[in-house]
């Protein structure tokens, strides 16, 4: 059934797109036609039943729906590492904007989404042709937005704000991503979601535990927030919603199949270590101390 917007000025949109990443997902052949369409040529079989590529299909999908895929549209991609949908977004309109502190942290070592070389060679990440010339990339902190108030027609970030530390740097976050998109635009955060609950997600819990093991286990912990980036809906809206100062486009469905926990993901202190089954796909849902957690998909429109 077609699930309307909620706010005045929103199209009735052909599906939920504010929502959890969940294996029924993939059984959609516009969502397989487009994450194979972003991911690229690699995107094949079972590796096809991935989340990342699922955010990359949602994404694509969903500003298709919106009418923000025009040739004088101005993207802005925040915390965006070299993933896939800056090159496909660069072939449909006419400008897009990659910022990240390319060269920094964690994820700037061993080739992952920060590498350096995004800054001067971007082709080198490419997963197909694009037009170069519609393509920026600028080193840039997301807590600091080096852009006037209204520049974008849509901004988007994947899977990135969790990271992101301490609570009110989420805020922050959100809410230049929100300052900088101009009236009637569009606002895409993709984070990590907590499915349910388990005593184990305690940030205080998760600090003894590590006090008690002499740090062998949850490394890190210190009270504040738990080792794993992901949030429980209450800090959804929290810390990554209400900080924007929008509303979504729908309201959040936080329902999920059972066969999306069908081959977790367990994830060790050191990243992740087996499959439930054995098999590395489908690759939804992660687990590690606590509850398990997937990707969250929340649209936003900016009031015209």
């Amino acid at each position: 059934m077609p699930v309307e917007g909620t706010l005045s000025g929103v199209p009735v949109l052909s599906r939920q797109y504010c929502k959890l990443c969940d294996r029924r997902d993939f059984d959609d052949p516009a969502v397989r036609g487009r994450l194979r369409e972003i991911g690229g040529p690699g995107v094949t079989g079972d590796a096809e039943l991935h989340r990342k590529l699922w955010e990359y299909a949602m994404l694509g999908l969903y500003l298709e729906e919106a009418g923000a895929l025009t040739p004088d549209a101005c993207a802005l991609a925040v915390a965006a590492g070299h993933e896939a949908p800056l090159y496909w977004l660069s072939n449909r309109i006419g400008r897009v904007v990659a910022t990240d502190i390319y060269g920094e942290g964690g994820f700037a070592v061993d080739g992952r989404e920060a590498d350096a070389s995004m800054l001067t060679d971007p082709a080198h990440w490419a997963p197909y042709a694009y037009r170069a010339d519609r393509l920026e990339v600028r080193h840039m902190d997301a807590l600091d937005l080096q852009f006037p108030d209204a520049s974008f027609d849509v901004v988007f970030s994947l899977s990135s704000i969790e990271h992101f530390g301490a609570w009110e740097n989420l805020h922050r976050a959100a809410g230049e991503m929100a300052r900088v998109l101009r009236p009637g635009g569009h606002l895409v955060i993709v984070t990590e979601a907590i499915i349910g609950t388990h005593l184990l997600d305690s940030p205080r819990l998760q600090q003894l535990i590590r006090l008690l093991t002499r740090g062998r286990r949850c490394p890190g912990a210190d009270g504040s927030r738990r080792i794993t980036d992901a949030l429980t809906p209450a800090e959804l809206q929290r810390h990554v919603i209400a900080p924007t100062g929008l509303e979504l486009v729908q309201p959040l469905d936080t329902t999920l199949s059972p066969e999306s926990l069908e081959n977790l993901q367990l994830w060790q202190d050191d990243g992740v270590g087996s499959t439930t089954t054995g098999r590395p796909f489908p690759h939804i849902a992660l687990k590690a101390h606590g509850a398990p957690w997937t990707s969250v998909f929340l649209a936003f429109r900016k009031p015209a």
